[in-house]
């Protein structure tokens, strides 16, 4: 029985790692943009979404979520979503709390 990993598999080259960069960067520069655009309520939602892309990529990339089992893979997409869904709903909690009267 082989123990060993196959190490090759889990690294990426140079010019992956700058794309991912630029890639992070750019969507960083979006984020940026987007916060001084005047769009209203739609601000938080394309904040949050563009936060999670990028959370989505590091952990994808750096943490090696992509090369692990897909068990893994799915146990912590289980637990992002279960996340989000708690914190949407902790921050709905707030935003139409009636004892919040300086509206």
């Amino acid at each position: 029985m082989n123990n060993e990993h196959n190490t090759d598999n889990n690294h990426l080259t140079i010019k992956q790692y700058l794309k991912i960069g630029l890639l992070l960067t750019v969507i960083t520069f979006l984020e940026l943009i987007i916060s001084y655009i005047d769009i209203g309520f739609l601000l938080v939602p394309i904040l949050l979404i563009l936060s999670g892309v990028k959370f989505v990529i590091v952990v994808a990339y750096f943490m090696h979520l992509k090369f692990e089992d897909i068990l893994i893979s799915k146990i912590f997409t289980f637990a992002f979503v279960l996340a989000s869904c708690i914190l949407l709903a902790l921050v709905s909690l707030f935003i139409y709390d009636p004892s919040i009267s300086n509206r």
